[in-house]
């Protein structure tokens, strides 16, 4: 069974990394990990949701 991923990119950093499909729209703050900075991911510089 293929995991589903998107990559979000932090709106603080701006660096961009991979979180589970399951946290997409699950209300839970994303943590970055380059600089610690918690969001929502809608609330991300940019989201690419490609398989």
């Amino acid at each position: 069974m293929e995991m589903r991923l998107f990559w979000s990119t932090c709106p603080q950093c701006k660096k961009a990394f991979v979180v589970a499909w399951e946290l997409r729209n699950a209300g839970v703050k994303l943590i970055c990990p380059f600089c610690d900075h918690r969001y929502l991911p809608d609330e991300s510089a940019a989201i690419d949701e490609r398989h």
